[in-house]
C-alpha cells in the first residue's frame, strides 16, 4: 500500500513539473496605405497592358461577324436576281429630314419576298441591322434603278467607281472623284452592287466621303481603324471584299 501511494504521489508530481508551453496569440497584420497604393498600382498596370488588346480582340470579333451577315445577305440578292429575271433591287433615297442618314438601306424587296426579316419601320424597312450602327441596316447601293420618295427613277441611281478597280486606287484626297467615274447603266458598270457597313466609327470621313465603299482608300484595315467594311461584286460574278 504504501509504494502505491508513493507512486501515485511521483505522478502527480511529474505532472505538476511538465508546464506547456505557452501560445501566444498571433499579431495581425494590415495593409499599410503604400502597401495598398503598391497593389492598386499594379492591377492598373495590368488592367492598362490588356485593354487594349481585349478592345482589339472584340472589335475584330465583330468585324467577323459583319463580314458573315453581309455574305449572307449577299446570297439573298443572289437569289433574288435569280427569281427576278437578273434584275437587282432598286437602291432607296429619300429627302425626307426623318430619313437622313438611312439612304441607301437594304431594300424592302428582300424582305417582301421572303429572302430577309422584315424591319420594324421605313427606316429599317429589312431586320439586319449594322452592327457597328445601331438603328441603321447594312448599307446597299447599284447602278439602275432608284425609288426617291415612293417615285421609281429608271436608271437613276449612280455608283462612283476608281479607275483602277478592282485594284488599289493608290493614295491622294480621299473626297477627290477626278480618277474615276460614275455608272448608272448596270450593263457598263464593273460593279453590280456594293454592300457595306460604316464600320467602328460610322461618323468617319472615310466612312462618308462618295469614294465609298468602292475606294479601297475608304476601307477599315485594322483594329483602330476608320473606314467601310464591304462586300462588292462585279460584272463577271467575282465577289471582292474589304480585310
Amino acid at each position: 500500500m504504501y509504494k502505491i501511494d508513493s507512486i501515485r504521489r511521483w505522478q502527480r508530481n511529474a505532472f505538476t513539473l511538465v508546464e506547456l508551453p505557452v501560445v501566444s496569440k498571433c499579431k495581425r497584420y494590415a495593409f499599410t496605405l503604400v502597401e495598398l497604393l503598391v497593389v492598386v498600382s499594379i492591377i492598373a498596370l495590368l488592367v492598362s497592358i490588356m485593354l487594349p488588346s481585349l478592345t482589339a480582340a472584340k472589335e475584330r470579333a465583330r468585324v467577323v461577324k459583319v463580314h458573315a451577315e453581309l455574305r449572307g445577305i449577299g446570297l439573298a440578292l443572289e437569289m433574288y436576281a435569280r427569281d427576278f429575271n437578273r434584275s437587282y433591287p432598286p437602291v432607296r433615297v429619300s429627302c425626307n429630314q426623318d430619313m437622313v442618314g438611312h439612304e441607301w438601306q437594304l431594300p424592302v424587296e428582300l424582305s417582301n419576298e421572303g429572302y430577309l426579316p422584315p424591319g420594324p419601320d421605313l427606316r429599317q424597312m429589312v431586320g439586319v441591322e449594322d452592327i457597328f450602327n445601331p438603328d441603321h441596316t447594312y448599307k446597299y447601293n447599284a447602278p439602275g434603278d432608284q425609288v426617291l420618295n415612293n417615285s421609281l427613277i429608271k436608271n437613276g441611281n449612280y455608283i462612283w467607281v476608281p479607275d483602277a478597280f478592282p485594284g488599289d486606287d493608290g493614295e491622294g484626297d480621299i473626297n477627290a472623284t477626278d480618277d474615276g467615274k460614275w455608272y448608272n447603266d448596270p450593263a457598263e458598270s464593273p460593279v453590280r452592287w456594293i454592300l457595306w457597313s460604316q464600320g467602328p466609327a460610322p461618323g468617319s470621313e472615310k466612312s462618308s466621303t462618295k469614294r465609298r465603299p468602292i475606294s479601297r482608300r475608304t476601307w477599315y484595315r485594322r483594329s483602330g481603324d476608320t473606314g467601310v467594311i464591304c462586300r462588292i461584286r462585279d460584272r463577271n460574278g467575282q465577289i471582292l471584299t474589304s480585310p
